[in-house]
């Protein structure tokens, strides 16, 4: 069955997520904002954070926690480093009025670079990565760039509590938990593959071990797991979703019309409803998942 086209003339959507009440929060990251999309198919502006607003996660609060990457330098509708106005990553609140709050700016006075993408865990808390804002004036091979070290961190929702949980992560971007809350998925998005840390406590994890590697000419963007555990990632470049079994094979791949697919999340009444953001073309896209 053909995908069903949501919304379009976005400006690089990402970090789709599902209300309850049946509407659909997206991010533009060359936007700077927030999109609400009605039930009905129409839009409307939610917030307006600036920068570069990333992933997204409705929180135990019922607010909408961003990732801020602080903008982008754009070159043929693709992100090549920091905005010329760049000031700072930082992790984002937005109370259902779409007011903003700034909860995170640095973690023991080391500044974010990048945050992409995070995910609560059922402490109410969540896990988020930041990689390192790509350096526009150097000349990066796909080398170079799987030597560039990001970072994740733990933090708790009320802006008083924030901790590094792994370091020399290459490029971390999509992130999950399984659904049995015992490992965290991290996306390497320059490897080309998938880390799985296994949580220890909350907020304290484990050694890495690779738990699955996408097919050539796709990188992992984002992510997300069903309730039996497969995991599904936005293969950007690629041009489809790549789904693994959870013991880490591939096991299908969910074709799109666009190569700059860069988030997927469940959402419906049921949940079983996959919310793609197609980044290249500018919209948000759905299939339903069996």
């Amino acid at each position: 069955m053909p995908p069903t086209v949501i919304a379009a003339g976005l400006e690089f959507p990402e970090g789709p997520v599902w209300d309850r009440d049946g509407s659909v929060y997206v991010t533009e990251i060359r936007g700077g904002q927030i999109r609400k999309i009605a039930p009905d198919g129409t839009t409307s502006v939610f917030a307006r954070p600036g920068g570069g607003p990333n992933g997204a996660a409705l929180g135990p609060d019922g607010a909408l926690y961003v990732t801020n990457n602080g903008g982008f330098n754009w070159h043929n509708s693709m992100p090549i480093g920091p905005a010329l106005d760049y000031e700072t990553g930082r992790i984002e609140r937005i109370d259902k009025n779409g007011t903003v709050q700034r909860l995170y700016t640095a973690c023991e006075d080391v500044p974010l670079s990048a945050p992409n993408d995070l995910v609560f865990d059922a402490e109410g808390n969540f896990y988020f990565t930041d990689p390192i804002h790509r350096n526009p004036n150097l000349r990066e091979t796909p080398g170079s760039l799987t030597k560039r070290q990001g970072k994740v961190y733990y933090a708790s929702p009320d802006g008083k509590h924030i901790h590094r949980v792994a370091t020399n992560v290459q490029h971390p971007n999509g992130i999950g938990l399984t659904p049995d809350g015992k490992a965290l998925i991290v996306a390497q998005t320059f490897a080309g593959n998938l880390l799985s840390f296994p949580i220890r406590a909350p907020g304290e994890i484990g050694e890495a071990q690779i738990f699955g590697t996408l097919p050539a000419g796709y990188y992992p963007d984002s992510l997300c797991l069903d309730e039996a555990g497969y995991v599904l990632v936005a293969g950007i470049l690629g041009g489809g979703t790549v789904v693994f079994s959870p013991d880490g094979k591939q096991v299908d791949l969910i074709p799109s019309e666009d190569r700059v697919v860069t988030n997927v999340a469940f959402g419906g009444p049921h949940y079983s409803t996959l919310y793609i953001s197609e980044s290249g073309l500018g919209r948000v896209v759905t299939h339903e998942w069996p």
